[in-house]
């Protein structure tokens, strides 16, 4: 992906079904969350944006970062299978426990894809050390 511009929450989730559909079952982890709503300050992730940061919040989750705005304006909470994608777990990656529990989780959690690029440059710098050495 180096190279190429920006991931959108579009291009992370356009394949899912609606949430709120039959079709969602198909998908683990995709299960609606009613109740989201703007407020001050929190207005959710536009569909042709990069997602905002999904925070894990210190006293719960904040609702407002965790949430998109869809193509009509109207907003919703990303599922759990969402966020995973936008914090680019794979598919068959299983979330146990409820939607806030999940949530907390990827506010704390390294996008699967970032630490694996980061992993993978400290193995060349070690390698290149120990060949210094040699």
């Amino acid at each position: 992906m180096l190279g190429k511009r920006w991931r959108t929450v579009r291009d992370a989730v356009c394949d899912l079904p609606d949430p709120e559909g039959r079709e969602a079952r198909r998908f683990a982890n995709h299960e609606f969350k009613g109740g989201a709503r703007p407020y001050a300050g929190h207005s959710g992730s536009a569909l042709d944006e990069p997602s905002k940061t999904i925070k894990a919040g210190a006293h719960g989750v904040p609702g407002g970062e965790n949430m998109l705005v869809l193509d009509d304006g109207s907003l919703r909470y990303y599922t759990v299978r969402e966020s995973a994608r936008i914090q680019t777990f794979p598919d068959d990656y299983r979330f146990h426990g409820s939607w806030t529990e999940s949530m907390r989780q990827f506010g704390n959690a390294v996008p699967v894809r970032l630490a694996n690029i980061i992993g993978e440059s400290v193995v060349r710098q070690l390698e290149r050390a120990a060949m210094r050495d040699a």
